[in-house]
């Protein structure tokens, strides 16, 4: 991604279709590989907060598999404490069978607000369509958003308001906000030996 010129996504703020370029990507997981389409959106993004924004979303895309990693699996261990029927199935089935390679609007989004991080931390968004037996497994039947700080998830929701990364850090900050009621999951995801991303550390 050395080629990807951050700066372009400026004057797409104004662009009717949003600051969105699409990707070709590799996904490598020890669950699922898969090459897709990734759609890297970019908002807010000015001159000002330029040099930021293109440390974090490099660093999101140079370990986009193993953060993406984390944050599905935080999300799997998140749904089976809160219902025993998707603790019957297993990791491998989550991943294999709620990420919607055929959705023909999206596969897997990266989205950012730059006003997110004016405080130097690297907040971001995987928004993935499911195929989701909302029964099986708890979660959204169209897409979920899954929402990151670091190398770690801190929340999730349903995608139905698309223009939910739109919005302030105030705004937003019930989605990073889950931080507390995830730490169990995440003493379990390290007993289990799960190895976390290389942390982001912001330069100055």
């Amino acid at each position: 991604m050395q080629d990807l010129d951050i700066r372009a996504f400026i004057p797409l703020q104004e662009d009717k279709g949003g600051p969105l370029v699409k990707i070709r990507f590799s996904l490598d997981t020890p669950y699922l590989k898969r090459n897709f389409n990734l759609d890297l959106i970019i908002w807010n993004l000015n001159e000002d907060n330029l040099e930021r924004t293109e440390r974090v979303v490099r660093y999101v895309l140079k370990n986009f598999n193993k953060l993406f990693e984390t944050g599905w699996t935080a999300l799997y261990y998140h749904l089976c404490k809160v219902d025993d029927q998707v603790a019957d199935h297993t990791l491998q089935e989550f991943f294999v069978e709620q990420v919607d390679f055929d959705s023909p609007y999206y596969e897997i989004q990266m989205e950012f607000n730059c006003e997110h991080m004016e405080d130097g931390q690297a907040r971001y968004c995987f928004v993935v369509s499911t195929t989701c037996d909302c029964y099986k497994w708890m979660i959204a039947e169209d897409n979920m958003r899954v929402y990151m700080n670091g190398n770690i998830a801190c929340g999730f929701n349903d995608n139905n308001d698309d223009g939910q990364m739109q919005e302030s850090l105030e705004v937003c900050g019930m989605f990073y906000g889950m931080g507390k009621m995830l730490a169990k999951v995440y003493e379990q995801m390290e007993r289990d030996g799960f190895q976390f991303a290389e942390p982001f550390k912001e330069s100055r």
